[in-house]
């Protein structure tokens, strides 16, 4: 009788061993794509490239919300102040610039305030037009007063990518940015203290209340939650921050900016009664604001936002009537196109986080699991076909007995 050769390793032996590592590799990917690979995908772009559009009440809002009141800077060569009303448009844009890198980047923002229309004696005119005091030639450094321009602020800062908070320390041997430049003519105003969130927040970002750091007035006020709301079919989440009075001349410094933060003109000009008409009297600019925003949650996107500011011109001395001459009054709300815009980018953001941090890990552990149940019947002694050995014929089958 022959001796058995030596058993030889077949390929459907290694079927077992294969898909039980096939199997352990797809368990170990739907735990690490979670918490290794999707924490990458929860910070902010350095593709960010955002523009948003906002109008004032009376114009994008309801009908019965009051018009825009601003101050028409060609009446400072007028006998006595004029206030208009105005269509107003508030536009901004922030983009990622360097230097920025895996964990911090650099916004770059403008913003501006721009009138579309506004009403002298009872006519809508293009703000551009001439009109009473705009034949005066302007200082140098300043704009024509039919320049439709009517603020600009121009912002610059470095956020970490995560938590969408200033980060100004060194990083790779050069410093965060913090600059914010409220008039072309000036010199940007570095502010090392800066805090709180600005143009966006950061990804899951808690419903609890934050900080918000305000560019025209350099203040961070608290971010409280306000209620849920839902814009473009979108569940978000309200905050407010009120901005407090203060004297934007002590802020910026810059009489010769757009507006002025200081006039100086003679009593009769301002309308202040029981004062000598040719008196000289100085006013200089005030803000008070609120910033309502709607945010997703999910991605820190900024959905909605209602701006309402108050600028007046305030005297000096404490001895005169308080008596405020209107600088800016409006609110500003995104258009309709702003707010889907900003609801597909929110999409964008989440749909990633989406797909890595739930379906494929959850995709891949089924799968996992099923392939290592598969090795294992391949593994199994009952599950393995019998070999035949080599050389050996199968049994025939037994003659039938006649």
């Amino acid at each position: 009788m022959p001796t058995p050769g030596p058993s030889r390793l077949q390929t459907r032996d290694l079927i077992g061993p294969v898909l039980l590592f096939v199997g352990g590799f797809l368990l170990a990917a739907a735990i690490a794509l979670p918490t290794v690979f999707v924490d990458g995908l929860r910070t902010i772009p350095l593709s960010t490239d955002v523009t948003t559009t906002a109008v004032s009440s009376g114009t994008g809002g309801s009908a019965d919300d009051p018009p825009a009141r601003v101050f028409d800077r060609c009446s400072l060569a007028t006998p006595t102040a004029r206030v208009v009303d105005a269509e107003l448009v508030r536009q901004q844009r922030f983009v990622a610039v360097q230097p920025s890198d895996a964990e911090r980047v650099t916004l770059q923002a403008g913003t501006s305030i721009q009138a579309d229309h506004i009403t002298v004696d009872g006519r809508e005119v293009d703000p551009q037009a001439p009109r009473p005091g705009s034949d005066v030639e302007p200082a140098p450094g300043d704009s024509a007063c039919t320049d439709p321009t009517i603020t600009a602020v121009r912002d610059r800062i470095t956020l970490d990518r995560t938590s969408a908070l200033p980060d100004l320390g060194p990083s790779g041997g050069a410093p965060g940015s913090s600059e914010i430049q409220y008039a072309a003519t000036a010199a940007p105003i570095r502010v090392p203290d800066r805090a709180g969130y600005t143009y966006l927040l950061p990804f899951d970002v808690a419903d609890t209340e934050h900080t918000w750091f305000d560019v025209t007035t350099r203040r961070a006020v608290p971010l409280r939650p306000a209620g849920d709301t839902t814009v473009h079919g979108r569940d978000v989440t309200r905050f407010v921050a009120d901005i407090p009075d203060t004297d934007l001349h002590q802020i910026t410094g810059a009489a010769q900016s757009n507006p002025p933060t200081a006039i100086t003109r003679p009593a009769v000009w301002f309308g202040v009664p029981g004062v000598d008409p040719a008196r000289d009297l100085t006013a200089t600019l005030h803000h008070t604001g609120r910033t309502e925003i709607a945010v997703d949650l999910a991605t820190g996107t900024i959905v909605d936002q209602q701006i309402t500011v108050e600028q007046t011109y305030r005297f000096i001395d404490p001895d005169l009537p308080d008596q405020r001459l209107t600088a800016l009054s409006a609110t500003f709300g995104f258009d309709d196109a702003t707010q889907e815009r900003m609801s597909e980018r929110a999409t964008s953001l989440a749909t990633p986080v989406t797909v890595w941090g739930r379906v494929v890990p959850i995709v891949a552990a089924v799968a996992g699991v099923a392939v290592i149940a598969v090795g294992l019947m391949f593994l199994s002694p009952g599950w393995r076909p019998r070999r035949r050995r080599r050389g050996s014929e199968p049994d025939e089958d037994p003659a039938p007995s006649s």
